[in-house]
């Protein structure tokens, strides 16, 4: 997702990368008039039925009404038969076996939900990981759709995390290094009072031999790039960055989410 791309292409290439990583074959971005009870699927990434692109659907038949009713405005339906969906009106119009919704607000109001979902039931439930994941994706959508009516100037655009001015463009590069698990464990490990760690280290928590391949020639130059670590070649050591302290928070948060480490 690089920060110059326009924001209809950002959220289809998010679709498209974050539909395969939660094993579901839809995705969508809705809007959700209150007013009227009606919510509008405005980009769809793997349509079908009711769910096509400029649809409006009532409300009160969607999985969504349930997910911004909600007070963490986060909702999981793992296997919706065997969670009582069956006669719902939303299982009728949608017939989603599995869901994954947030909320979207714009400026403290509701806009509408960000939402992954597949026709079958899902394999094995929703982890915390995996809800906290799609959050972040809620809150980076957040920042995209402020942009949509202003100038696209992202020197001058600023939002805040943990109360510190961020640039919508190094919210950006936050969300594109976090989408990675590999990446998310290299700058796990850097949190805290660690200063440094070898790739050895970094090596022996990666499940897959692909992961410890691309870990040199895409992770780490990537991570590095960003500014978020430093990678001296030489000892094969890797340290914390001038811009970790950027990425540290929504680092942290991930962690408190278990999602760290493999057993």
């Amino acid at each position: 997702m690089a920060p110059n791309i326009e924001p209809r292409t950002k959220l289809e290439q998010l679709f498209e990368q974050e539909t395969d990583k939660f094993e579901l074959n839809c995705a969508f971005l809705s809007h959700i008039d209150l007013e009227n009870e009606t919510e509008s699927f405005e980009i769809v990434h793997g349509s079908h039925g009711n769910l096509k692109p400029d649809t409006t659907v009532p409300l009160s038949k969607t999985y969504c009404r349930k997910t911004i009713a909600d007070p963490e405005g986060t909702m999981a339906v793992s296997d919706a038969l065997a969670e009582g969906w069956e006669d719902d009106p939303a299982y009728a119009t949608l017939e989603f076996g599995s869901y994954l919704g947030t909320t979207v607000l714009v400026d403290n109001d509701l806009y509408g939900t960000l939402c992954f979902a597949d026709t079958a039931a899902r394999d094995e439930p929703f982890i915390d990981k995996e809800k906290i994941l799609v959050e972040m994706y809620g809150q980076w959508v957040e920042y995209i759709l402020s942009l949509r009516d202003e100038p696209l100037i992202r020197e001058t655009r600023t939002d805040t995390i943990e109360g510190r001015a961020v640039s919508s463009e190094a919210i950006d590069l936050m969300m594109d290094a976090l989408t990675s698990r590999t990446r998310r464990v290299i700058l796990m490990t850097l949190l805290g009072d660690t200063t440094e760690t070898s790739i050895v280290t970094i090596e022996r928590r990666l499940n897959h031999e692909n992961d410890r391949i691309r870990l040199h020639h895409t992770h780490l130059p990537k991570l590095a790039n960003a500014g978020y670590i430093r990678w001296d070649n030489k000892t094969e050591i890797i340290s914390k960055g001038p811009k970790f302290s950027e990425v540290e928070p929504l680092v942290r948060l991930l962690k408190e989410y278990n999602t760290s480490f493999p057993e």
